[in-house]
């Protein structure tokens, strides 16, 4: 289990920035997950259980970035899966969270990097305990 923790007016400014956020892109869900694999917060619905997800999203995300670094590029920035019914997007927010969108169908919205940065910025902004060391961090 994670160490991070998130005070009760910073989960309700980030979900407000989630599902705006949501809505803007259309996703159908949008999770913030812990490097650990657990849900900080999430928006939306998948019809599941997202906790496999999460920390299959973090394993996936690792693994890529390990990837990265063996073809020279250091790290990937993001990763994306498309399928013919779904498509999942993930990317980093600071060093110790990531975030994880699923949309419908079998492509992701049109620059989807550049209104994943905005929201990246939004959540740093709104909580600046995300740019912190994590074991740092208390209720």
């Amino acid at each position: 289990m994670s160490d991070f923790a998130v005070y009760t007016e910073d989960a309700d400014r980030v979900r407000r920035l989630m599902q705006a956020y949501l809505a803007s892109v259309k996703a159908d869900y949008v999770m913030l997950v812990h490097r650990d694999g657990s849900i900080i917060a999430e928006v939306g619905s998948i019809g599941m259980d997202a906790t496999p997800l999460a920390v299959l999203s973090t394993a996936s995300f690792g693994s890529a970035k390990q990837i990265g670094v063996m073809l020279g590029e250091g790290e990937f920035r993001s990763v994306s899966y498309t399928g013919e019914k779904r498509s999942i997007y993930i990317a980093p927010v600071e060093d110790s969270l990531l975030l994880v969108q699923i949309f419908s169908g079998n492509k992701l919205p049109n620059r989807i990097e550049d209104y994943n940065k905005l929201l990246v910025e939004k959540l740093v902004e709104a909580v600046p305990a995300f740019t912190q060391n994590t074991s740092k961090l208390h209720h």
